[in-house]
């Protein structure tokens, strides 16, 4: 069943048609991917979707009673709202309904005359649902959205003070609890990293019930959260079904259908073309009019436009030798607190080192050191690194400062690299800068314009050590292909941050930033995910051992949950376990005591005994704020569990790395 349909839709901005003709239909709990080039019509689309913005023609209809939820990239909040308060506002509907339960038992302990059988099956029917939408635990889901999106669960820094990317994840977080029937979200995984991005996608695939609308260039979650994705091309929209893999092999073979059409009716075309020139006198004039009208009858074909791609190659001057980097017991230091701890690795030729991590985690500070940009001192900071023969290194800083913002995009070239004026051009040509765009101010550039000029510089650098930070961070998708093609075709050496893992599959290694050091793992992205699987399975399963959900009665004694990031001893893990299992088993006794008590509260002895109703209703009461407590202290105890954990089996893993490397 359709919960959103766009039937027929146009739209235009001025003489640019932004939108032809689309019709499409949303079905209940499909998640789709929205695809295409930057400039296409995505953020249009959705906002036509989301009602923000009306059409010139068509029309968009939503199913009785759907709503619809739209990720603005300017969110905004209450004046004076905090970062959980603002998150918060995502759970309004069930705040609403809570109200409305206790309102109901205030007026049930006033015994209204000949009401109580109907407030109580009014009560029963609220509660029920309130329970079956999450209502008693919305405590647990606030922090955990909050966590999953990169925030403190009790953060209470005010919304106002927050960078643009902090606002636009918080409008995510308050979106994602508000559960719409419809989820319209543009971008959504710009600003966050790598552990944000798996969770959002975990969300998006295994706990949010209702139906999303994704654009995205990110495409390994294109390919493991939707099940079809919508390509948006000169204003026209083409559904496909599956994941962005399968999207991909049939566009490819589509285009190729189209492709190998348009040459045969135009071969066939200029085939009855000629025999009309040579046979329209004499005596053939006869079959040279029956050829006129099988031309007429020809169907006209439109030939698949050639993809606009960057024409990318990164040619190395001349070869490094074969140790291109060495690094010691290399460290940094901000105000006596250590970005990331001493680490040390050995760095050869042709390697494409990729480096993952949380946000902050200290990646752009090492690959800053390592540009020799950001300074470093070998006793304050602590540790050494060393270049090898030959080596000559160009950097991406991720911010793509250091562009001549006062000059064109043409002058940038030339003052990169030893050109001609035709060379210049000819090479913004293959970067997409096209006839007037290479006399653009560089200061107006958008972001994707700006990485664009950026990599053109890179491709006259003659550098054969490239140091990426975030590169794709602006591309689309036809783009990112362009740059992986190249980076893989690149003779020199590589080390790049990103956070988009199907980039991430060009590395041959991984330098992983967790809160115990730099992990040094063989393989790209999908070896580290297949070793964090068997690392996750030998602890018990996905993160660790499975748990119930739950809430209890009498919240069990016991000290607060270790801070993250701290260090955990075996025995205090053991009682982190403990106390999880004592709160488990409370919430269950919890649940069935209430259970028990809402199905008293129908029984008409119970409510033509006075005393027995209050009762009732007073020890109802107290469970419910008994549980909402203990889904807390369920959420804090299971996190604080998965993270100690976690953080044993990488000491673990790191002393197993230290033995076999002395043992070698």
């Amino acid at each position: 069943m359709s919960v959103l349909r766009a039937s027929h839709v146009s739209l235009a901005f001025g003489a640019q048609e932004v939108l032809r003709d689309v019709s499409v239909a949303l079905e209940r709990g499909q998640r789709v991917g929205l695809v295409g080039a930057n400039g296409a019509g995505k953020s249009t689309l959705l906002r036509v979707l989301a009602g923000e913005l009306a059409p010139d023609a068509g029309e968009v209809r939503r199913a009785r009673g759907t709503t619809v939820g739209w990720l603005s990239q300017e969110p905004r909040f209450p004046e004076g709202a905090t970062v959980r308060s603002a998150a918060r506002e995502g759970l309004a509907a069930l705040e609403a309904e809570a109200g409305r339960l206790a309102r109901l038992l205030e007026e049930l302990e006033r015994r209204p005359p000949g009401r109580e059988a109907e407030l109580v099956a009014e009560y029963g029917r609220l509660e029920d649902d309130f329970r079956r939408r999450g209502g008693y635990e919305r405590d647990v889901r606030l922090g955990q959205v909050l966590a999953g999106l990169g925030f403190d669960p009790d953060d209470e820094r005010p919304a106002a003070s927050l960078s643009g990317g902090e606002r636009v994840r918080l409008g995510l977080a308050r979106l994602l609890l508000a559960e719409p029937d419809v989820l319209l979200l543009d971008e959504p995984t710009n600003h966050l990293d790598l552990a944000s991005i798996e969770w959002l996608e975990r969300f998006l695939r295994d706990r949010h019930p209702g139906a999303a609308v994704i654009a995205s260039h990110d495409r390994e979650l294109l390919d493991r959260a939707v099940m079809a994705v919508w390509e948006l091309e000169d204003g026209r929209l083409t559904p496909y079904r599956g994941g962005y893999s399968a999207y991909a092999r049939e566009r490819a073979a589509r285009l190729r259908r189209e492709d190998e059409e348009w040459r045969r009716v135009e071969a066939e075309r200029a085939r009855l073309v000629e025999f009309v020139r040579r046979y329209r006198a004499g005596s053939r004039a006869g079959q040279a009019r029956s050829r006129e009208k099988a031309l007429a009858r020809l169907p006209e074909v439109r030939r698949p436009a050639a993809p606009r791609r960057l024409g990318l190659d990164f040619a190395p001057a001349a070869a490094s030798g074969r140790e291109v980097l060495e690094i010691a017991g290399l460290s940094k230091r901000f105000d006596g607190r250590a970005v990331f701890p001493p680490f040390s690795a050995t760095v050869r030729r042709g390697e494409r080192i990729g480096l993952v991590g949380p946000n902050g985690s200290g990646k752009t500070t090492l690959l800053r050191i390592l540009s020799g940009e950001l300074p470093h001192d070998p006793v304050a900071d602590g540790g050494e690194w060393l270049w090898g023969e030959g080596v000559e290194v160009a950097f991406l800083r991720q911010d793509l400062s250091g562009l001549p913002d006062g000059g064109t995009v043409l002058e940038a070239v030339l003052t990169a690299g030893d050109l001609t004026l035709g060379e210049a051009r000819s090479l913004l040509a293959r970067f997409l800068f096209r006839g007037d765009d290479v006399h653009k101010p560089v200061a107006t550039l958008s972001g994707g314009e700006r990485t664009r000029l950026w990599l053109s510089r890179l491709a006259v650098s003659g550098a054969n050590v490239l140091l990426l930070d975030e590169p794709t961070n602006h591309l689309d998708i036809p783009s990112r292909e362009a740059l992986e093609e190249a980076l893989r075709a690149f003779p020199g050496t590589l080390l790049l941050a990103s956070h988009d893992r199907y980039f991430l599959r060009l590395c041959t290694r991984l330098w992983v930033f967790t809160p115990d050091g730099i992990r040094d793992v063989a393989g790209g992205y999908a070896a580290w995910e297949a070793m964090r699987q068997a690392e996750a399975e030998a602890r018990g399963g996905p993160g660790g051992a499975t748990r119930r959900r739950g809430p209890a009665a009498r919240t069990p004694e016991g000290g607060p949950a270790p801070r993250a990031g701290a260090s955990v001893s075996k025995n205090e893990r053991r009682r982190l376990a403990d106390r999880l299992v004592r709160v488990e088993a409370a919430i269950e006794e919890a649940e069935a005591e209430r259970a028990e008590v809402v199905r008293s509260l129908a029984d008409r002895e119970v409510l033509r005994d006075g005393g027995r109703a209050r009762e009732a209703r007073r020890r109802e009461r107290e469970l419910a704020q008994a549980l909402d407590a203990l889904y807390e202290e369920w959420g804090r105890l299971l996190a604080a569990s998965s993270e100690a954990e976690e953080s044993a089996h990488g000491r673990q893993s790191e002393a197993a790395e230290e033995a076999a490397r002395w043992s070698r």
